[in-house]
């Protein structure tokens, strides 16, 4: 839907140009927006570090907003066809190639963009920026993916060693029984883009072809979403009206409820969890059938890019950069988002971490050797076949489908989708 939105009023948009920054950084009051998703925390600390960067930059005004992720994608949408895109936007990995190659985004390679310094990024991180031969954007942070869990439910029970799925499954099953089923053991999987990735990157696959296509077959998402089925039907996975509410930020989500015990997710998610949740929580790798591969790499958690449209782009720039680099801007958001890019502020800050971001520096370090090369970023349409894969497996979990005919919708419809 997005994405039919975003293509129809396009067109107009080009030709209106943006009008969200005010002034320029020639001289005089100067006007930028900034927008990002996530949670009324993640919101206190980003806002305390576009504070210190108004500090050090009088003059300048960044008007700030933010939603969860759902609402976020649709709003921008709509901005950005109406010609009014903030001028410092979070961007994600799924959405990259669509706003990228229509030329939404600045190319920071160039003009502006050459601000953003890359000098202390790590290298294999900074390239998942790059979009062809151009820059796009600069990642904010890194994350993996991981296992949040609550600690006491699963006490006695050690996540953090090697374990198959079918290991993980009793042990969610038997969280769940201790619970008198009323909390189940780990949130229904079956939905989640990011947990087929790394379940088909764990047998050699990917998400996405080379050509822009689907990277598995018919026969690999019906063997997840049976795997995904098996969970659910044990009484290890949640019900499906319980995981209808998946999509949603932490203090929404079955976890934050406390409807379940342990859920799929970002580490870079993992102190929101453990504010809404209220309990003691852990991270853990994903469970793997092959002990030597987890499936799990380098993630950019989020990236800033810098509109295209923008009448201010020096001032988004040096935000965009004071954000990545700065020392002080790194300590304000820890890792909130995960590991900061800048690999000089990342290693001070894992040195002095304490908390929840001590326990994201010490999950990346314990899971550093394992972690593969990133992706090549998503194809046009890989935010729609997020919501297709949620929507399909809902008809599953429902049983308003069989695993076979939803196999077959979701294949004939993300074919229109990546077209």
């Amino acid at each position: 839907m997005i994405r039919r939105v975003f293509a129809a009023l396009l067109v107009p948009a080009l030709l209106a140009g943006c009008a969200t920054g005010t002034g320029s950084s020639g001289g005089g009051d100067v006007t930028i927006t900034f927008a990002w998703w996530g949670s009324d925390s993640r919101a206190t600390i980003t806002r305390k570090a576009v504070d210190l960067f108004e500090q050090r930059n009088p003059g300048v005004k960044v008007q700030t907003t933010f939603s969860a992720y759902a609402a976020y994608w649709e709003k921008l949408a709509t901005q950005t066809a109406g010609g009014n895109a903030p001028d410092v936007i979070t961007m994600d990995t799924r959405y990259l190639s669509e706003y990228g190659s229509r030329k939404v985004l600045l190319d920071l390679n160039e003009g502006a963009g050459k601000q953003v310094s890359l000098a202390d990024i790590s290298p294999e991180l900074a390239k998942t920026g790059m979009l062809a031969d151009k820059r796009y954007a600069v990642p904010w942070a890194q994350n993996a993916s991981s296992l949040v869990y609550d600690t006491k439910a699963y006490e006695g029970i050690d996540l953090s060693k090697p374990m198959t799925w079918e290991q993980f499954r009793a042990a969610a099953e038997k969280v769940s029984a201790a619970g008198g089923f009323t909390k189940r053991g780990v949130t229904d999987f079956g939905m989640l883009d990011s947990a087929l990735e790394i379940w088909l990157r764990q047998r050699g696959k990917q998400l996405y072809a080379p050509d822009g296509g689907l990277g598995f077959t018919d026969a690999d998402l019906k063997a997840f979403w049976q795997l995904a089925s098996g969970f659910r039907t044990s009484k290890a996975g949640t019900t499906a009206e319980v995981s209808a509410s998946y999509n949603t930020a932490p203090e929404q989500s079955p976890l934050g409820k406390k409807l379940t015990a342990a859920e799929f997710a970002y580490d870079s998610v993992f102190p929101s969890f453990q504010k809404a949740n209220g309990g003691t929580m852990g991270v853990a790798p994903y469970p793997s059938d092959d002990p030597s591969t987890t499936g799990q790499y380098r993630r950019p958690t989020m990236f800033l890019s810098v509109s295209a449209r923008g009448k201010a782009q020096d001032t988004a720039a040096k935000l965009v950069d004071f954000l990545v680099n700065d020392p002080d801007a790194g300590k304000i958001l820890g890792a909130d988002r995960g590991l900061p890019p800048n690999l000089k502020v990342r290693q001070q800050l894992a040195a002095a971490a304490t908390g929840t971001d001590k326990v994201i520096f010490d999950y990346e370090a314990a899971i550093e050797p394992k972690l593969g090369a990133a992706p090549p970023v998503p194809p046009k349409g890989a935010g729609a076949i997020q919501k297709l894969l949620q929507r399909t497996y809902e008809e599953v979990a429902f049983e308003r489908l069989s695993v076979d005919d939803a196999v077959a919708r979701f294949m004939s419809e993300a074919k229109k989708d990546l077209q």
